[in-house]
């Protein structure tokens, strides 16, 4: 894998350089992350390519800093955190990270954060999503939590220390007001790690299990995060990546499955202890559908004007005139439900192949593979809150 796999490079500023305050991700009905010319457009005032305004770039984490720093902010007429906003933080390895990827928007932080926001925008009224997307190249579960937990933990703290209007009182986590506030520093939590275990001789399936509940115990472990909803992406299935020749490939497939087994298996375990002490889990477990496995299937259903389907055998649907009318055919492809947002044509979908959903080296999600797993991710936290 060492001698064959491309070395490809991530986005400017990414992992512990990837911007402290984060990026703004709104649902503006195109996927389009740009920056409008419109002056009302919120992500005007806060993001624009990848630099912020020169006040808030240095933000503290002393919080007996907090009211200096709100005051000085609305002397500034600063509008960085002066919206309803969601907050996302990604912490995990190469994927994280954007290995592959030219830019951020494109990457899994990015795409993940645009469902995010198509999701959270119109579901919950947020008007924006704001997005951290901390990780490593070659980090193993161990290596998360060592390195990027504490950038975890650093929002955390930035959030907390930060004007907001999330709530009544313009503060988050209370810390700045005698009265909390019920808004969470953090909204959701996603966790990608797996991968190097499988690929290092040394990780076990044991040593990986023992490593992913001391990795989630971790965050679980400040009391602000304990009821923040925890999404843990699975691993992919070594045995179809297109890069990998066998016996190589036969080998990293038994191995990866035995290792997501073990992945299973401490999830259950984190849902299980969060059901005795809290009566309701806030941990999801994401597996990665084989795209494989849809991929140039094309279906087609019939599909009548009101929007209702039905089986082959129906010839038609009656009309406001009360007349029958024929049913139309619609395309219906397995993976419009997670690729419909993006500007891809339904009628072009049926050609797609693996190598459009993986980066230049065959390994690290790209193209619509991001766009794929950011929307399984959305999904995961749709059923976990119980959204529509």
């Amino acid at each position: 894998i060492v001698l064959k796999t491309p070395r490809l490079p991530p986005p400017p500023l990414s992992g512990v350089d990837f911007i402290r305050e984060g990026r703004v991700m709104r649902d503006d009905g195109n996927d389009d992350n740009s920056a409008s010319d419109d002056d009302s457009d919120c992500d005007n005032y806060d993001f624009i390519g990848d630099v912020y305004p020169s006040e808030v770039l240095n933000v503290e984490v002393d919080t007996s800093q907090c009211n200096e720093r709100t005051s000085e902010s609305n002397q500034n007429n600063i509008t960085h955190w002066k919206r309803k906003e969601f907050r996302l933080v990604l912490v995990g390895d190469s994927p994280v990270e954007g290995i592959g990827n030219t830019h951020h928007d494109h990457a899994l932080g990015g795409q993940t954060a645009r469902a995010f926001a198509q999701l959270v925008c119109r579901q919950e009224g947020y008007d924006c999503v704001r997005y951290w997307s901390h990780g490593k190249s070659g980090l193993t579960a161990r290596g998360i939590e060592e390195d990027m937990v504490p950038l975890l933990y650093r929002v955390l703290e930035d959030v907390r220390c930060s004007p907001n209007d999330n709530d009544a009182t313009g503060k988050v986590g209370g810390t700045t007001d005698d009265e909390p506030s019920s808004e969470p520093a953090i909204h959701a939590i996603v966790v990608v790690c797996g991968v190097n275990n499988v690929l290092d001789p040394m990780s076990t399936t044991s040593s990986f299990h023992s490593e992913v509940r001391s990795l989630l115990a971790s965050i679980r472990r400040r009391n602000e995060l304990k009821n923040t909803p925890l999404i843990v992406l699975g691993l992919p299935d070594f045995a179809r990546l297109p890069f990998l020749p066998w016996p190589l490939s036969f080998a990293l497939g038994l191995r990866g499955r035995r290792m997501q087994r073990a992945l299973e298996v401490v999830v259950k375990e984190i849902q299980q202890l969060d059901g005795k002490l809290r009566g309701k889990s806030e941990t999801i477990l994401v597996n990665i559908p084989e795209v494989q496995d849809v991929v140039g299937s094309i279906g087609y259903h019939r599909h009548d004007s009101t929007g209702s389907n039905s089986g082959d055998g129906a010839t038609g649907s009656q009309s406001k005139n009360g007349k029958s009318e024929p049913l139309k055919m619609r395309l219906c492809h397995p993976l419009l439900k997670h690729l419909g947002d993006s500007s891809l044509d339904q009628t072009k979908l049926g050609g797609l192949r693996i190598e459009d959903f993986l980066c230049d080296d065959g390994f690290h999600p790209g193209g619509y593979g991001t766009v794929y797993v950011g929307n399984l991710i959305a999904e995961a936290y749709g059923k976990l809150m119980n959204l529509p």
